[in-house]
């Protein structure tokens, strides 16, 4: 019931922020419409609207594992089951990795689900496992995840540009207000309109980073839960580990400073992964495959501070 309820509240406020914002702005001039191009309340409308079908399209699930079944682990991939070991051959030593080093827990017992695949964790606002498990969003409540990313990237996109719009309209209606009125003093504006607008502001602020954030972590095919959660993916400093042996052994020279992402495959097939997921939610991505790839490869990514003026990431 709690969980329902924070769902219509995230709703409501979310509805209300737009609609507050367009009648105070309507309202606290009476030449708002004259004053304002078409195209300005087109485009307040079409992105507020966008935004809340974007926000629908993302609540509609995070890619959930079902309870009581088999993770989608196949015989054939490169992770073994059973705890049994597998040689796979990266480099002129043989590398040896079992599948209980890369998976934390092979079991969900909250969900009874077995072999559960790589980069899902469980959600305990939820009581679900999610595939590639990014975290829980409290505004929205929902969790994000394989299915829905990418949805929500855009969402906070559209958000972003709905709060400028509003933001920009209500500067310019105070403004209108004040010339019209002959008054030079922002003390003749009401209290609540400067309330409203430092709301804006904080939400803004909000989406945005959170967008260039995501837009990181997409772009590194990363997640959130990994940035913050290093301990909980052991299959992060096992790949570094192997990443620097490995290149060490084929006589190209790395640091332990530059970015060592098991799942980047490049930008472009970073956001293809993420296009296919969205548009066919039963399209399967094979994230062993990809990190065993990703392993052998001799593509060096460096993080930002690794030149020769910073060395502090």
């Amino acid at each position: 019931m709690a969980s329902q309820m924070g769902k219509v509240c995230s709703f409501t406020f979310y509805f209300l922020i737009n609609l507050s914002t367009y009648l105070i702005m309507s309202s606290v001039n009476d030449k708002f419409y004259s004053d304002f191009s078409l195209f300005y309340h087109f485009s307040l409308i079409f992105f507020a609207c966008l935004s809340y079908y974007l926000l629908l399209k993302t609540k509609k699930g995070p890619g959930i594992i079902e309870k009581n079944s088999k993770g989608s682990l196949d015989i054939d991939s490169s992770i073994t089951k059973n705890n049994e070991t597998k040689n796979i051959s990266l480099s002129n030593s043989p590398l040896i990795i079992s599948k209980s080093d890369l998976v934390i827990n092979e079991n969900c017992d909250q969900c009874n689900i077995s072999n559960l695949p790589l980069r899902s964790h469980h959600c305990r606002r939820c009581g679900i496992c999610v595939l590639k498990y990014d975290h829980h969003c409290r505004f929205i409540s929902v969790c994000i995840g394989e299915n829905n990313h990418l949805m929500f990237i855009f969402f906070l996109l559209s958000q972003s540009i709905t709060i400028f719009l509003a933001l920009y309209g209500l500067f310019k209606t105070i403004s209108l207000f004040l010339e019209n009125n002959h008054k030079s003093h922002y003390s003749d504006i009401p209290g609540a309109v400067f309330i409203f607008i430092f709301i804006l502001l904080f939400f803004f602020g909000y989406c945005t980073i959170l967008f260039l954030f995501h837009a990181y972590l997409v772009s590194t095919n990363q997640t959130s839960y990994e940035i913050f959660h290093k301990e909980k993916c052991p299959y992060l400093g096992i790949f570094k580990i192997e990443r620097i042996k490995i290149l060490n052994e084929r006589g190209i020279d790395v640091q332990p400073t530059y970015a060592y992402h098991p799942f980047d495959s490049g930008l472009y097939n970073n956001i293809k992964l993420l296009i296919n997921k969205l548009m066919d939610h039963n399209y399967k991505i094979n994230w062993e495959d990809i990190y065993f790839e990703n392993l052998k490869t001799n593509n060096i990514y460096r993080n930002f501070c690794d030149n020769e003026y910073w060395s502090c990431c």
